[in-house]
């Protein structure tokens, strides 16, 4: 019985669960014909490989080279951000279509999250205290 409950309270622990749900290509324009794409890999040894870039029209303004992985048994999520130094959030929630990853020390974001509903994938950056939040709503790639 009590091998069950700390079953429970680690499926429940933030960096549990790879967030399969993630994977695939997403994207979203704009009226003005500005772009969001991201690409997430399927989990596979403790590892998603992502990118990300944008732009408008034919022109790219921003990438970026982004991974989640587990370390030490907790999920974060890491970014290098069109050549920047990386960066990397601890995950502090982990649900069944939803995670969030957070670093007070980071200049911006400070958090950021994402949360699937059936083909739509939500994402969202802020930095302090939930300032100057972006955020996105992409569809899936068929």
């Amino acid at each position: 019985m009590w091998l069950i409950a700390l079953a429970a309270l680690a499926a429940s622990e933030p960096g549990n669960a790879m967030p399969s749900w993630l994977a695939g290509g997403w994207t979203t324009e704009s009226a003005d014909g500005s772009w969001v794409e991201e690409w997430w890999t399927p989990p596979k040894a403790g590892l998603m490989i992502g990118a990300g870039r944008s732009g408008k029209a034919g022109k790219l303004d921003w990438w970026e080279h982004t991974r989640i992985e587990l370390a030490d048994g907790k999920l974060r999520f890491c970014a290098l951000p069109k050549g920047q130094a990386g960066a990397c959030f601890p995950a502090t929630r982990v649900a069944a279509s939803e995670i969030v990853f957070e670093n007070p020390a980071h200049d911006f974001p400070n958090r950021i999250a994402y949360r699937r509903e059936g083909k739509a994938l939500f994402a969202e950056v802020s930095g302090k205290d939930g300032a100057n939040v972006q955020r996105w709503r992409f569809r899936l790639v068929d």
